[in-house]
């Protein structure tokens, strides 16, 4: 009985100590995400939209959370008529979220790397968190884009109807984006 309570204290102990990591664990905020879909649409240097479809069947069109390492599933949706490229960004990481002092309100940002035709467009994308401070209030936090930084200028993405949306200008070269 000896043995056996001394083994399962090694195994136990063994279990502990190989679960234990230097690496950050990515812990994604908790909160309604209602607001967290991005819709771009891609067009050329002459600011004709580029075919969505296209884009993504010949893999000219890929979106990587740099903090999770998830790559975005990214679908061709119609957006009034017009086809967009179509994904959730995912919630920024719980630990590094700035909350006010009573927690009911915070900013915090997701890192991405959005590339087309393999121009890589790292991306800084920031998130306010909304909350009630009814704790008995069901629902009663929300967490939504705010703004988008890329090549030194901040955007805020056109908000209708709880889809965010932008363009991007691409030419390979002097790639812009703006509000759609």
């Amino acid at each position: 009985m000896k043995t056996f309570k001394m083994l399962f204290s090694v195994l136990i102990a063994s279990t502990v100590l190989c679960s234990c990591s230097n690496d950050e664990e990515y812990s994604p905020m908790v909160a309604s995400s209602v607001l967290n879909s991005l819709y771009v649409s891609v067009s050329d240097k002459q600011g004709e939209p580029m075919n969505s479809a296209e884009l993504l069947s010949d893999g000219g069109f890929s979106v990587i959370e740099k903090k999770s390492k998830k790559r975005a599933k990214v679908e061709v949706r119609d957006y009034e008529g017009t086809e967009m490229l179509a994904f959730d960004v995912g919630l920024p990481d719980m630990k590094y979220m700035m909350f006010n002092e009573d927690r009911t309100e915070a900013q915090g940002t997701v890192e991405l790397v959005m590339n087309i035709k393999g121009m890589k467009m790292p991306m800084i994308v920031n998130f306010i968190f909304t909350s009630s401070k009814d704790a008995a209030m069901f629902g009663g936090n929300g967490i939504r884009i705010k703004s988008i930084e890329y090549s030194n200028k901040t955007i805020r993405p056109t908000e209708k109807m709880g889809i965010n949306s932008i363009r991007i200008r691409y030419d390979g070269k002097n790639t812009a984006i703006e509000p759609w």
